[in-house]
């Protein structure tokens, strides 16, 4: 009899430890699960995080080209600008030397008419006759003798 109820006792206690290996693979599995669908929630957050960063970046790129283009274009235009300020100002360093050396012969040929002028009216006293008076054409002008140059 005992036999019999050790017996009995094992062929009961096979299916409770059958029923506890299952409940612990079930326990185990939804843990796995449970494990698994918080990492892809975390990966699906992650992708969406993605998204956003690659959006944020584009836009960013996108102004940051736009930015670049229009200091390109403002670039050209000032470089334009300062070439054509570079060939005026070449252009009137020429007029100025140009206009320097024609001020410079008139004062020379000024100077030069200036001591005829002088010449010819010692030579008038000399010869004993009177300068012609000062006109309004040619004016009362001081006549400056070649020391005063």
């Amino acid at each position: 009899m005992l036999t019999d109820i050790l017996i009995q006792v094992a062929i009961g206690a096979v299916p409770l430890g059958v029923a506890y290996l299952a409940f612990r693979s079930a326990t185990d599995a939804n843990r796995k699960t449970h494990q698994t669908a918080l990492l892809q929630v975390e990966r699906q957050a992650e992708l969406e995080r993605s998204k956003v960063d690659a959006e944020a970046f584009l836009r960013a790129k996108t102004i940051y080209e736009d930015a670049l283009d229009q200091l390109e274009k403002q670039l050209t235009r000032m470089q334009s600008q300062a070439t054509q300020v570079s060939t005026d100002l070449a252009e009137e360093q020429t007029a100025s030397t140009a206009m320097r050396d024609q001020i410079r012969r008139l004062q020379a040929q000024i100077r030069a008419l200036d001591r005829t002028v002088v010449t010819l009216r010692t030579q008038l006293l000399t010869a004993g006759l009177s300068p012609a008076p000062a006109s309004e054409t040619t004016g009362p002008y001081q006549l400056r003798h070649p020391q005063q140059e």
